[in-house]
């Protein structure tokens, strides 16, 4: 890190107010129960996203008096589309399952601050403190909640850095949105702040959720039942109630970071992948997509990246390398659900092989081949067979884990307020969660670039980077050797 990342960063928060949605909104009340896709997602640490957009010469009069209200009254306007964003994870006595629960008068949580932290330092891709950049995205306080019971789902928080630009800052729990919702929430909202204008978003149905969840089909209830029962043995196992959403949320909301990590930024161009695929494509005639190729990549450098911090050289034997993602489900689920859907619809997917073979000379092509396999064995099936996994997925309760998480597809980087693209595009829970993130390339406009960022102790990032980069300098000069 430079000097200037070094500086005690300060934040001062000038307010907090609570946005809801337009007193003339259609919706008053509604009940939101958990799918089975959801369930899972109650104990995984919220998704954390955060944009830094470039604004010169901003001022604190600018901010306050032109720029806040505009992002105040575009929130509001938006949540009548997204009311259950502005509601309250429930369990009550009178419901046997938790519920996403909006009532009039709900609102949203809207922290205001001002920083004097590095601006460029914090939006770039080289090394950044995690502490510093977890300070500017809120967290879910129950405060405003009308029950002692309930959590509130969704908070954002718009942050100053005079004279260079602002970051805006969301966190909602997982249970209530995979990716590709928040993705629509934000491109709805970005709509109506630029153009201050509804009908735009009426006009543009792909940014209309659709929240009728008898689309995820699940006979007698089944699974749901399932996750269900494995929720509550686990909460109970806590010493805690199942009503008190407070107290068991608190496992995932309190999931900290590990001390002395450092969060980079690397980036796969479309030039990069495309002699990924020429390569792969000589060795074993495959024709994977960007996001295979990228999973297969970064699979290997995290392989070669753990094998040389625990200074074992190349690992031979059976020992187990595996690599996680998730598969939006939308599409192969029977019948299809629409790409509109609110809500979660993905599932996690792991591909494994010999961490031999992974680091060895042919290792792009053995993590490829695992990964394509995965793929194409995804669909309705794996679902119905999922009974094994679901105690898993639910008792292993929040923890730390490597997986592949987001996806270029959402294209955060289109997403537009008023104020130009974004700079930069963060995901901070990966330095709680171990996550590695995938997103858009800022730099190609959508050209299929990809971004990747993780958060990771110093030594490991080391290896993991020379990995990443001496792959990709072998691929450029020609040598095939470690790959």
């Amino acid at each position: 890190m430079d000097d200037s990342s070094n500086k005690e960063m300060k934040l001062r928060v000038l307010e907090i107010s609570q946005i809801s949605p337009p007193p003339t909104s259609p919706i008053t009340e509604s009940s939101l129960p958990l799918t089975y896709f959801d369930l899972p997602l109650l104990l995984r640490a919220p998704p954390e996203l955060l944009m830094f957009f470039t604004i010169p010469n901003i001022n604190i009069n600018h901010f306050m008096g032109s720029l806040l209200p505009q992002i105040k009254l575009s929130l509001s306007l938006t949540l009548q589309f997204f009311h259950p964003l502005a509601g309250n994870l429930i369990w009550s006595h009178q419901s046997n399952q938790p519920i996403i629960r909006y009532s009039h008068g709900d609102s949203v949580s809207l922290t205001v601050a001002e920083t004097n932290a590095d601006f460029n330092h914090l939006s770039g891709h080289l090394a950044r403190d995690p502490e510093q950049v977890q300070k500017l995205v809120p967290q879910l306080d129950n405060s405003s909640s009308k029950s002692p019971g309930s959590v509130p789902v969704f908070a954002a928080q718009i942050t100053l850095f005079p004279g260079l630009g602002i970051s805006l800052g969301t966190t909602h729990l997982h249970c209530v949105s995979d990716g590709r919702t928040s993705a629509m929430f934000l491109k709805s909202w970005a709509l109506i702040s630029r153009f201050g204008d509804i009908s735009l978003v009426l006009q543009s149905k792909w940014l209309l959720p659709m929240f009728d969840r008898s689309v995820i089909k699940d006979v007698d209830n089944k699974f749901h039942r399932l996750y269900l029962k494995e929720l509550v043995k686990f909460i109970r196992s806590k010493s805690l109630s199942e009503q008190d959403c407070n107290s068991w949320l608190l496992l995932s909301l309190n999931l900290k970071s590990p001390p002395d990590q450092v969060m980079v930024t690397f980036e796969l161009t479309r030039t990069d992948l495309d002699s990924l695929k020429r390569l792969v494509s000589s060795k074993s005639g495959q024709s994977p997509s960007r996001f295979e190729l990228a999973c297969a990549y970064i699979w290997v450098c995290l392989a070669k990246s753990k094998t040389s911090v625990g200074g074992v050289g190349d690992v031979g034997g059976d020992e187990i390398s595996s690599i996680s993602f998730a598969a939006d489900y939308r599409a192969r689920l029977a019948p299809p659900v629409p790409s509109t859907y609110f809500g979660n619809c993905v599932i996690g997917v792991r591909a494994s092989a010999k961490r031999s073979d992974v680091v060895g000379e042919n290792g792009i092509v053995v993590a490829l081949e695992g990964i394509m396999k995965e793929v194409r064995e995804l669909g309705a099936s794996v679902v119905r067979n999922s009974e094994a996994r679901i105690a898993r997925l639910i008792t292993n309760g929040p923890h730390r884990f490597d997986v592949i998480a987001g996806s270029p597809q959402f294209r955060f980087y289109d997403v537009d307020f008023g104020w130009g693209r974004p700079k930069k595009v963060e995901f901070v829970t990966v330095a709680r969660t171990g996550a590695i993130l995938f997103a858009d390339s800022r730099n190609g406009g959508g050209d299929g670039g990809i971004e990747i960022s993780l958060a990771r102790g110093k030594e490991e990032m080391d290896a993991f980077g020379a990995a990443f980069v001496g792959g990709l300098n072998d691929l450029r000069n020609g040598f095939r050797s470690s790959l």
